[in-house]
């Protein structure tokens, strides 16, 4: 391995992969970048055993293929604190990796290239494409309401919900629910139900967010979920679990409320301030034409915010998490939000665009 890449173009790919690899590994090569050599490009790969990352950087002159594995944070060091515009050289000096740049000279420890561990292939039987902008902006809708490290493990990823030109991302974490639609043509007449964990949500909206228009292939197998772009090529490990019927989460029939989406957000970003640290609770109280919202905490500290609704149920009382409700707020992005409450004991349903949010209430 003899190759010369300018610093720029290996940063991007190499801090991608470095953000899938764990920090703390109970097998050393894990913490390695593989960096391989093939059909003209620097390929580098990094895997956690759950998920698998592989970037490409396309090489100017024709080089002899080979492999090897280094340090993935410290080359990613050594690279984003290099001047920029600069050339680097990576060769393969016996058992290290010297990189050169101007007249600084690193050498880095290596591992077998044939000890790093790759997930296995896998029969993709739903095979279909979108643009990258579309994908980001359907997780980042609902991406939030995800469970962190519950013990219902089903809860700790997003529920991707495919069928007749449609998907639907959907989110929960029992305090919540989020589910957000996209329909196109390129999804074609397909049905799949499948559960991509937590890391990988976040990785896939990361990994989405360099061009919008860019295309990206999905790939979805009984184990795997698999996203292909120019750049890229993710790989993720499924949750084997089965989702419970999201659709009986959602309440039916009750009153609506509508009021300007930035207002409500600056309302409650102020009533946040002095909320109970801990239970982050506010109290909503709707009158016809006027919702009024309170927050205290335990240094008998008070906010009361007062706002314009329109509103012509009955009077009601009810509690919620301000996070919660600030997390909708901000995914929503149309002018006017619509709530829909059925009673102070009964989860309220925020609507946006394309997209529906519950949220329980919480005993103040």
């Amino acid at each position: 391995m003899d190759i010369i890449v300018q610093r720029e173009a290996l940063l991007k790919p190499l801090q991608a992969v470095s953000g899938v690899v764990e920090k703390k590994q109970t097998l050393p090569i894990l913490s390695n970048v593989l960096l391989t050599i093939k059909d003209n490009q620097l390929l580098l790969t990094g895997t956690d055993l759950e998920i698998e990352l592989i970037g490409f950087v396309k090489l100017d002159s024709k080089s002899a293929e080979g492999s090897t594995t280094v340090s993935a944070r410290k080359l990613f060091d050594i690279c984003r604190t290099l001047p920029d515009g600069i050339a680097i050289r990576l060769s393969l000096e016996k058992n290290y990796l010297v990189v050169r740049a101007g007249l600084s000279c690193f050498m880095l420890n290596t591992l077998p290239p044939q000890d790093f561990p790759s997930l296995e292939d896998s029969d993709y039987s739903v095979q279909f494409s979108l643009k990258q902008g579309q994908l980001k902006n359907l997780l980042t809708k609902t991406h939030f309401a995800m469970g962190q490290q519950d013990v219902r493990h089903y809860l700790n990823g997003t529920l991707l919900d495919i069928a007749e030109n449609t998907i639907k991302s959907v989110a929960a974490d029992g305090h919540r629910l989020a589910l957000a639609t996209l329909t196109d043509d390129n999804i074609g007449n397909v049905q799949a139900k499948v559960i991509l964990p937590r890391k990988s949500v976040l990785e896939v909206i990361r990994l989405t967010g360099v061009d919008e228009e860019g295309a990206a292939a999905i790939n979805i197998g009984d184990s795997r979920f698999r996203l292909v772009t120019p750049d890229y090529i993710f790989t993720s490990k499924l949750i084997n679990a089965q989702y419970p019927d999201y659709n009986k989460l959602i309440p039916r029939g009750a009153t609506m409320a509508t009021g300007d989406r930035e207002v409500i957000k600056q309302a409650l970003v102020r009533a946040s301030i002095l909320s109970n640290e801990k239970f982050r609770g506010v109290r909503f109280q709707l009158e016809p034409s006027k919702l009024r919202i309170t927050a205290n905490n335990s240094d008998q500290e008070q906010a009361e915010e007062a706002l314009q609704l329109e509103y012509s149920g009955e009077p009601l009382e009810i509690g919620f998490n301000v996070a919660y409700l600030l997390d909708v707020v901000s995914a929503v992005t149309t002018k006017v939000i619509k709530c829909i409450f059925k009673g102070p004991n009964d989860g309220v349903l925020i609507e946006g665009e394309n997209s529906l949010y519950v949220i329980m209430p919480m005993r103040l």
